[in-house]
């Protein structure tokens, strides 16, 4: 947006800000269980908020920004974004930078730990195995 938009750079600020926001609601609803009284409200704010930004970036920001690039660009972010897409982080990671270049090098540093994590949260318990002891 910064680069193809006139007003890109204030967009993009705004973005950043609520991202920031969705993040940190994001953070600290992973520390969340079930049963904890902050559990609702917390899914509650946070799912408002993203619904909210979701909804600004779908109807404006990204339908300014593909009226303003020509078809070949717009084919081009895209194959480019679905690429990135693989090297993200899973989890919120509220302190990490929030601009390029040091974004991109926080959430490449992020991402493998976040999957390795991952894998180890879907892991089953022993007393949810099937297999035979």
């Amino acid at each position: 947006m910064e680069k193809h938009l006139p007003n890109g750079t204030e967009m993009a600020d705004k973005d950043r800000k609520e991202h920031l926001a969705v993040k940190e609601k994001l953070y600290k609803f992973q520390g969340l269980k079930a049963e904890d009284p902050d559990f609702e409200p917390t899914l509650k704010s946070l799912w408002d908020d993203l619904g909210q930004h979701i909804k600004e970036e779908e109807e404006s920001d990204l339908v300014a920004l593909e009226d303003a690039l020509e078809e070949s660009t717009s084919e081009g972010l895209a194959k480019s974004f679905g690429r990135t897409k693989k090297f993200i982080p899973t989890r919120s990671h509220p302190s990490a930078p929030d601009k390029p270049p040091f974004e991109t090098v926080a959430g490449l540093l992020a991402a493998p730990l976040d999957h390795l994590q991952d894998l180890f949260r879907k892991f089953p318990k022993e007393s949810e195995s099937t297999m035979p002891p």
